[in-house]
């Protein structure tokens, strides 16, 4: 429905489907258009009744801008999730500005929960304005028929509610948190990935932590609906690997994306069973309800992290690492072709581009980040998986995709940081490897390194031995690491190299494009950064 494949961003005013998305992390549906988070943009974009698509908020660069301003102009950080309001707002979980931003139906942009700073379980706000309460890091929302909002926190594992009155409340908590008078104890492993509330108000609850869906009642008590079958929660036993999204139809029927399974599927009447992505391997050729295979829309599925069910019949999934938003039909006669379809393309960081004096402009525009379409050289090192009884077996070359995240506007003599993510559906074990890093021109390193593990779950975890040494009066950085990627006990599909670095003082104002960043010998990519002038804000 949209999204090329290639990670970018691109395409407004054109066929949705032609434009390009960066880790689509969820999508909703109301008023008749598809909304989209689209994550690593820090943009939320819209899809109309004619397919075709737009930006509707942020202007592309990390941060946050006060409320009350056109949402085409504010700043974002990472946009994680969306929920279409009763009053046709829409409602933004801006995860890492720790607040729940509001668009109203004229594209002015305001916040309705949170404070901009980041909660720590206790003294956070319940019973008061949710506008004063401090959120950590919310990643999913849910609006009920009455306006109620429900907002879940990756940060502290808790789900808020916010009331018509604006009064903010927890109503589900893990167990090490108290969450308040009246909070259902949810156990010790809970993720509130995603919510979804059904025309009845029971709130679904995704758990990709304790593998499960929760449901809560309108009166407040918690039992697990579906959960994994070596568990004892009573609920149905689907063997699904980290539930993180729900949605749910007008019927009741249930779906869930199943994000490290790469799998959709649907539960109805106490009944599992898979409908998007590849079936169930222990069913060998049926789902794990009994239906046949050719039941399955068979697709691959990267990551799938956001779902929608749209009132024309089809499952909107948020295709995380394929870049997409994928329609699935809910009812639909099986092709003859049901083999799987394959991800033929590599997910690699960029093809060399020929070298170039430095392009400038006066008013520098976020410009879209392109994939090559060449396979990229086997990373090096000691790149292998195990293989059961026999011993490791050397992997194929994994396939990454490498990326500047967003987009640098530097005044002279001032520090930034520039963030360089790399992603992979394949496991990445290539042992210690140096990365090359050159700045763009005007720009210098000044040697800090950092780096972060983005898990699947959506938790983000520090690593740890990432080091770095500028050369060349800092125009140069080497930074040595032992990355690893989708690794038995290190879940984690993507990291994020942060670095240090400086406009010089005597900088020409204009946008430099000539950076490159090699990682582990991969075929390099451009990093860019724009030098603003002493007029320019």
């Amino acid at each position: 429905m949209a999204g090329n494949g290639t990670a970018g961003y691109s395409g407004d005013g054109g066929p949705a489907p032609d434009g390009q998305l960066a880790f689509p992390a969820d999508v909703a549906v109301g008023g008749g258009a598809v909304f989209v988070a689209d994550h690593a943009n820090h943009r939320i974009r819209r899809i109309d009744g004619a397919g075709t698509l737009t930006t509707i908020a942020g202007d592309g660069l990390r941060g946050f801008t006060d409320d009350g301003v056109d949402a085409m102009r504010a700043h974002l950080g990472f946009p994680s999730a969306l929920a279409v309001a009763p009053d046709g707002a829409l409602l933004v979980a801006d995860e890492m500005n720790h607040r729940i931003r509001r668009i109203d139906p004229t594209g002015v942009i305001g916040t309705v929960a949170g404070d901009g700073s980041r909660g720590q379980g206790e003294d956070d706000g319940d019973g008061g304005p949710a506008g004063r309460a401090r959120l950590n890091a919310p990643c999913a929302v849910a609006v009920d028929a009455p306006g109620r909002l429900y907002v879940g926190e990756a940060g502290t594992p808790r789900v808020r509610r916010v009331d018509a009155d604006g009064v903010i409340s927890t109503v589900v908590a893990a167990s090490r948190w108290s969450g308040g008078a009246g909070a259902a104890d949810a156990g010790e492993a809970f993720l509130p990935a995603g919510l979804a509330v059904d025309g009845a108000g029971r709130l679904y609850i995704a758990d990709p932590e304790g593998r499960r869906v929760l449901l809560l009642d309108p009166e407040g008590a918690l039992r697990v609906l579906a959960g994994p079958p070596d568990g004892d929660s009573g609920g149905t036993a689907v063997d699904w690997g980290a539930p993180c999204a729900v949605a749910v139809d007008g019927e009741g029927v249930l779906y869930v994306a199943d994000q490290t399974g790469h799998r959709v599927w649907r539960l109805a009447d106490g009944v599992a069973g898979v409908v998007a992505g590849q079936p169930d391997p222990a069913g060998c050729d049926t789902t794990a309800s009994g239906a046949p295979a050719d039941a399955v829309v068979h697709t691959a599925l990267g990551y799938p992290c956001g779902l929608a069910v749209d009132p024309s019949g089809c499952l909107l999934v948020a295709d995380n690492f394929h870049h997409r938003i994928a329609a699935v039909p809910l009812t639909t006669t099986p092709s003859e072709d049901t083999e799987p379809v394959r991800d033929e393309e590599p997910t690699s960081g960029g093809e060399p581009e020929p070298q170039r004096e430095p392009e400038r402009e006066r008013e520098p525009e976020p410009e879209p980040e392109r994939e090559p379409e060449r396979k990229p050289e086997p990373a090096r090192g000691a790149d292998s998986v195990p293989a059961g009884d026999g011993g490791p077996t050397p992997a194929q070359p994994a396939r990454l995709l490498v990326r500047q995240e967003v987009g640098l506007e530097i005044r002279r003599g001032q520090s930034e940081l520039i963030h360089v993510r790399v992603s992979s559906t394949d496991p990445w074990i290539p042992g210690r490897v140096e990365h090359r890093f050159t700045a763009p021109t005007g720009f210098v390193f000044d040697g800090r390194v950092t780096c972060a593990y983005y898990r699947a779950d959506r938790t983000v975890i520090p690593g740890g031995g990432a080091t770095g040494t500028a050369g060349d009066g800092g125009r140069s950085l080497v930074v040595t690491d032992e990355p690893r990627l989708n690794t038995p006990g290190h879940p984690a599909a993507a990291l994020v190299y942060t670095l240090g670095i400086r406009a010089l003082d005597d900088a020409e104002p204009g946008r430099y494009t000539d950076g490159r960043a090699v990682i582990a010998g991969q075929p390099e990519v451009r990093l860019k950064a724009s030098v603003l002038g002493d007029d320019e804000d």
